[in-house]
């Protein structure tokens, strides 16, 4: 997984072949595989200033594949908000009343996919304000 490197040109490539827009949640993953571009950059330092050590070279490989994972999880939310005509963050809360609505307030009446994409938002929501908290 750390060798499959994805340049911007290549990410907004597939993006713009395919129509699919940079909503919040789009670029919420972006953000974490640049943090993680940043760390695995001041990691690489390291292990070439201490090429032995175990360590350093796992954390490095962890890095890349968190990056990579990231990107690729930008890309499928990217397609998911697409296929779905909405957006995961921006328009949310309006999915989540258009449920209360259709099952009268009774969210236990959900579809598995519903209620998928309901805890989606949530967990994407709780990411939204770590990274704000954490800058």
């Amino acid at each position: 997984m750390a060798s499959e490197y994805m340049a911007n040109k290549d990410f907004n490539a597939i993006m713009n072949e395919n129509g699919w827009k940079a909503s919040r949640a789009v670029k919420l993953f972006l953000l974490n595989a640049h943090h993680c571009f940043i760390q695995r950059d001041l990691m690489k330092k390291a292990v070439h200033a201490h090429p032995t050590n175990r360590v350093l070279q796992a954390e490095y490989k962890r890095l890349d594949e968190e990056r990579v994972k990231y990107v690729w999880w930008a890309l499928d939310t990217a397609e998911a908000e697409h296929l779905q005509g909405w957006r995961y963050l921006e328009d949310g809360s309006d999915f989540v009343n258009a449920m209360l609505i259709k099952y009268e307030g009774d969210l236990s009446q959900r579809t598995q996919i519903e209620r998928a994409q309901s805890e989606y938002i949530e967990v994407l929501e709780e990411a939204q304000q770590q990274l704000i908290k954490n800058g």
